[in-house]
């Protein structure tokens, strides 16, 4: 069996960086689309796909893939509990190997893979998600579900359980069969009938790849979409141009993205995001770093006191003044003016003609500590002023993520109250429900970490459309 693959990635119209990764490889194909935001989505994703490089499709059978998903699952808890920023971060993963005259799939959350026989489109995977289980038990129609609000919560994804058991799907094919795997980027907004037409006109599977990544951007393209096509031959056509190698000469990890900004949102830009939002942040709340983990687990450098580059962008930290610990005071030789010695480069009054005025004044009297009484109190006023202005222009700055009514909401300002007054307010409401997310979701609103407003926005909108 041979095959001829195109792959397309898009981080959409709404997001600000690509959380998706792909693997594909003569015979091994993969899509992973990860969550978790800033804290780590896309880390999740790629740790999947690159775990997964590690098995040979050409002796790989069902048992290996499924011990591969397993090791993915198994990584991504490792590190995100190894990495405070990262708790909470998941991937879905759909994979089909090629084993003979069949392909296998394996699968976790709500990515999806297709096969079209004979011209007719069916999905082969069943979604792990709320809607889809509503859908099995007869409470929703699949058209209901489609417009679910709540369809995008996943019931099972890598990283966020201990053990996480995949889906294995053995399915016959043949020579003229044509795969799609996708993130739900593509299935949430192209229908199927569309999707079918699409790759079943297509004559190349980048062409169909492309189009369809064109097909969701145009229906809005509220998600980062990725897709793997491959056309299925025979051994036969094996000098047909565009047929895929051995495994050794044909590897690609991705995403092959690129941003709105036409700036690259692979794993290496993302990282930079990250570190650039958790600077802004001062290390505050979701996003603060714990030295030395960064630099070890991302290949970043540390972000530290002196200053560095960063991503090719300079990155500078401040640093005290002040001379450390144990350093002796800075001592200047007097100089002589007039015979007489001066300290530091300044000559002394002359003891014969100034001596009266030197005379000591009367610290003692009432007057002079009421003075001092009164420029201690004016200094601690105004004192007081600059704190109470600078925690009000703080506490302005400030978003956290938490829960109004019983759904996720962001809040302006600091959690809690001061002598009775409410230190918050909710600028923003979710539409979904604190008792639907899974409890790794839920600890991370409930640690009411600091973020931007913006970081703040795209975490809501994260938690509304991932457990």
């Amino acid at each position: 069996m041979r095959f001829r693959y195109g792959v397309a990635s898009n981080v959409g119209r709404v997001r600000y960086s690509n959380e998706d990764s792909f693997l594909v490889r003569d015979g091994l194909f993969v899509v992973c689309d990860g969550m978790g935001g800033a804290r780590g989505g896309e880390i999740a994703s790629e740790t999947a796909c690159r775990t997964l490089l590690t098995i040979d499709p050409r002796t790989a059978g069902p048992g290996a893939l499924r011990e591969a998903v397993l090791r993915a699952n198994t990584a991504i808890v490792q590190r995100s509990m190894g990495e405070d920023w990262l708790l909470g971060m998941g991937t879905t993963l759909t994979a089909a190997l090629g084993h003979g005259d069949t392909l296998v799939f394996a699968h976790v959350g709500d990515s999806r893979g297709y096969l079209l026989h004979d011209g007719e489109l069916r999905q082969v995977t069943d979604d792990h998600s709320w809607v889809a289980d509503m859908v099995r038990r007869g409470e929703l129609t699949p058209a209901q579900a489609a417009v679910h609000p709540h369809r995008s919560v996943i019931t099972r994804a890598l990283g966020t359980e201990g053990v996480v058991e995949p889906d294995i799907v053995e399915v016959p094919v043949v020579a003229g069969d044509r795969l799609v795997l996708c993130s739900d980027g593509l299935s949430g907004m192209v229908l199927d009938p569309e999707i079918q037409g699409l790759v079943g006109s297509a004559t190349d599977p980048q062409r169909a790849a492309d189009s369809l990544v064109e097909a969701a951007l145009e229906a809005g393209g509220e998600d980062n979409v990725t897709v793997v096509v491959v056309f299925i031959g025979s051994e036969d056509i094996s000098d047909e141009p565009g047929i895929s190698g051995s495994a050794e000469q044909d590897v690609r990890v991705g995403p092959i993205d690129r941003g709105l900004d036409g700036e690259s949102v692979g794993p290496d830009a993302n990282r930079r995001h990250v570190s650039s939002v958790r600077r802004k942040l001062g290390g505050r709340g979701l996003l603060r770093p714990v030295r030395g983990r960064l630099a070890a687990a991302d290949s970043a450098p540390e972000i530290g006191a002196s200053a560095g580059s960063f991503g090719g962008a300079a990155v500078s930290a401040s640093t005290s003044e002040s001379a450390p610990a144990g350093t002796p005071a800075e001592v200047r030789a007097p100089a002589s003016v007039n015979g007489a010695a001066s300290v530091n480069g300044v000559a002394p009054v002359s003891t014969a003609s100034s001596s009266a005025s030197r005379a000591p004044r009367p610290r003692g009297t009432w007057r002079w500590w009421r003075r001092r009484w009164v420029l201690a109190t004016v200094i601690a006023v105004v004192v007081v002023v600059i704190a109470i202005a600078g925690f009000a222009v703080y506490n302005s700055s400030v978003y956290y993520v938490g829960v109004y009514k019983g759904n996720l909401a962001l809040f302006n300002g600091l959690p809690g109250s001061l002598l009775g007054v409410q230190l918050s307010s909710v600028v923003e409401e979710g539409q979904i429900p604190y008792s639907v997310l899974l409890p790794s979701a839920q600890a991370q609103v409930n640690a009411h970490g600091h973020v931007t407003k913006e970081e703040g926005q795209r975490l809501v909108r994260s938690l509304s459309t991932t457990p």
